[in-house]
């Protein structure tokens, strides 16, 4: 039954106040609502109150808990802080003279408000219900009223009550056996305790506190100690440049190895163990070959999950790259995939090595990385790192803005002590703070304006280079961030080295024959070193491109059974070769030479299997001095498909609570004050609009 006192307080409103309440409490803004009743049952749902309930300060959340534990009318009107706010976001609605709490809020408030426990009595009937007595029987014992009747009980008796000052709840093996009344206070404080109807089972292990003890125990206001404004603390001088230049250089950091981590993982797959996650020897192998330490190893994996970059196969229960276009989309637009997933995704790469209940710890790619309250905690640290900036400019540790940040999201404190560390430095990996400080686009994402957080970004990251420094030592070096096309054109004519922040790869023969293979010719690659190599093109370079032309395709090998083909002499050397020994070979016509598969001999695989028997030939033809040319590629390099637009395939993680927009809440808005139907009157011949903006009077 919804109250009368709530449903004229939302008919009272104006359309500007509906508005508020509605963007401050979306999950009310959905299509089922259409008259003030609906909008009350939106409001009143538990998952909404939980929602509203942690998106508020410690002062509001106070007075919350200290209306619903002390009871009575919340506060008296007009409304002041924090009840004005409390106010607009639906908590509380009037009645009368006096503000009251919505109905549920006190259930969605959690049953230990304040850190308090349940009321005695309640707990009397559910520790006479566990013991099977009568549900309304006496409580024995009796209860000091005050702290001084409190500071008379035995001192044993009363260290054992300190320990329930931060939680009314403690653990007790045999918590439901029955207390002996003349227990010794001095020697068993826990059975006496018991007898007296301070201490009560709630299960067979845990024992609680009653509300009225732990009010004795804190003083009769628990609230008055909280202070009234927000900590603050001094921000550390850090020059914009120092700032900006750190933020810029790790945001150039994240790019190139995000996009290493998928060329590695897209030449060996990351393989997982059979009880989840991925084991030592694979780490090691990945962190060697990426050059990363392993703290952030596991946060570049942790963040390829969160962004969909990286995948899980499930068919061979490997983690390979996505095919989604990630190199080929601009550098601005790859870094906001990357902080837009970031910020709606549960995954939290730095939670690796955290412990767990059970004793372990957290597995990297497991699902102890997952955290529901983990987009929250992100949004409350940048809105911390935001206000911390706005009192105090310069960089902030991150004590002072985890201690902000409590204040300001109080129900969110254990979620931000557990992961708010270690979110703080993946911000910093992510380019939203620079050296402590918050850079432009981590502001521009606390003040909910993506737009301007990538405009930043563009403006730190040069545009792409198209050229590369080829030198007489067979390198290639990237003068900058290489363009996608000529990154994949280099990686096919040369082997990469390292993965710093300038690319540098190798030509050498056995690159050279690959790209043969793949269509290229000698002239075609000359010419591409010519139009893209900054000078003149080495004299050693050429000539090793001209040898390796000369030396390829002398023979050829072709999909069939195997079909080799070229110089005769070659081929009959080939035919008398050890390598070959026991394959079926025929001669159907000169420069022709055809190998069967041949049938699998016992303890030994692969002669039968095309991809095995195509690199036992392979080496064959290699021994005998020759390079073969494959013909199982294409003969011509394949068309350029057009390039897909890559926001459209790389795939966000749907955010747990969708924000409604602008346009849908002033839609409801419309609805529930009648505006629409102002707006058609043809649609309701009986609507007769009587204000000079044409907007129907509302009766509720």
């Amino acid at each position: 039954m919804l109250p009368d006192g709530l449903l004229r307080d939302l008919a009272s409103r104006s359309p500007a106040e509906l508005g508020e309440l509605l963007a401050a409490r979306p999950e009310a803004v959905r299509p089922g609502t259409e008259s003030v009743e609906d909008l009350a049952e939106a409001l009143l749902s538990r998952a909404g109150l939980r929602r509203a309930l942690d998106e508020l300060s410690r002062p509001e959340l106070d007075a919350v808990e200290r209306a619903v534990v002390l009871g009575g009318p919340a506060a008296p009107l007009p409304a002041r802080p924090p009840w004005d706010r409390l106010h607009r976001l639906g908590l509380v609605h009037r009645d009368g003279d006096v503000l009251r709490l919505v109905p549920g809020l006190a259930e969605a408030l959690g049953r230990y408000p304040a850190g308090l426990g349940r009321p005695r009595q309640v707990l009397a009937v559910l520790a006479a219900r566990l013991r099977g007595e009568a549900p309304g029987a006496p409580v024995a014992g009796s209860v000091p009223r005050t702290a001084e009747e409190l500071a008379q009980w035995p001192a044993p008796a009363r260290e054992v009550l300190d320990r329930f000052r931060a939680h009314p709840v403690g653990a007790l093996p045999g918590a439901l056996r029955r207390a002996d009344p003349a227990a010794d206070a001095g020697a068993r404080p826990v059975d006496w305790l018991l007898a007296h109807g301070v201490l009560f089972p709630v299960d067979a292990r845990h024992v609680e506190l009653p509300r009225e003890i732990g009010l004795l125990l804190r003083g009769p206001d628990p609230w008055a100690t909280t202070p009234p404004e927000p900590p603050a603390g001094p921000g550390a001088p850090v020059p914009d440049r120092v700032r900006d230049n750190a933020a810029a250089a790790a945001v150039e950091q994240l790019l190139r190895r995000t996009a290493a981590l998928r060329a590695e993982l897209r030449a060996r797959p990351l393989t997982t163990l059979r009880a989840g996650g991925i084991g030592v020897r694979e780490l090691r192998r990945l962190r060697s070959a990426l050059g990363v330490e392993h703290a952030e190893l596991v946060r570049l994996l942790g963040r390829g999950e969160l962004t969909g970059l990286v995948r899980l196969d499930p068919d061979t229960s490997a983690w390979r790259p996505a095919p989604a276009p990630f190199e080929d989309a601009e550098r601005p637009d790859q870094w906001w995939h990357v902080v837009r997933s970031w910020l709606a995704s549960d995954v939290v790469p730095s939670a690796v090595g955290l412990p767990l209940a059970d004793g372990s710890v957290v597995g990297v790619l497991t699902r102890g990385t997952h955290a529901p309250e983990a987009p929250a905690v992100r949004r409350a640290l940048l809105a911390a790192h935001a206000e911390a900036a706005e009192r105090a400019p310069g960089g902030h540790g991150t004590e002072d803005v985890l201690a902000l940040a409590r204040w300001r999201r109080p129900r969110l404190g254990r979620a931000l002590d557990r992961w708010g560390p270690g979110m703080l430095t993946e911000a910093a990996e992510l380019g939203l703070l620079g050296a402590d400080a918050l850079t432009a686009p981590g502001l521009a994402l606390a003040e909910n304006r993506p737009e301007d957080a990538v405009r930043a970004v563009a403006g730190w990251l040069p545009a792409p280079s198209r050229t590369v420094l080829l030198q007489s030592d067979l390198t290639a070096t990237a003068t900058g961030y290489l363009a996608p096309d000529v990154a994949r054109a280099l990686g096919g004519l040369a082997d990469p080295e390292g993965h710093g922040p300038v690319p540098r790869h190798r030509f050498s023969e056995r690159s050279l024959h690959r790209a043969l293979d793949a269509g290229w010719t000698p002239p075609s690659i000359l010419a591409w070193l010519e139009e893209h190599g900054r000078g003149p093109v080495p004299q050693a370079l050429a000539y090793l491109v001209e040898e390796a032309g000369r030396g390829h395709g002398r023979i050829r090998i072709t999909r069939a059974d195997w079909v080799l083909t070229g110089e005769e002499e070659l081929l009959e050397a080939l035919a008398g070769s050890p390598e070959l020994a026991g394959r079926r070979l025929r001669r159907p016509a000169p420069g022709v030479l055809v190998v069967g598969a041949g049938a699998e001999t016992p303890g030994r695989r692969g002669p039968s299997a095309r991809d095995g028997g195509l690199r036992e030939l392979t080496a064959a033809v290699r021994a005998t001095g020759t390079e073969p040319a494959l013909d199982v590629a294409p003969a011509e390099p394949a068309p350029p498909v057009p390039a897909a637009d890559p926001a459209l395939l790389l795939e966000v993680p749907a955010p747990r609570l969708p924000v409604p927009s602008a346009e849908e809440v002033q839609d409801l808005v419309d609805r529930l004050t009648g505006r629409d139907r102002a707006r058609h009157p043809a649609d309701d011949p009986t609507d007769d609009p009587t204000d000079s903006g044409g907007a129907a009077p509302w009766d509720p």
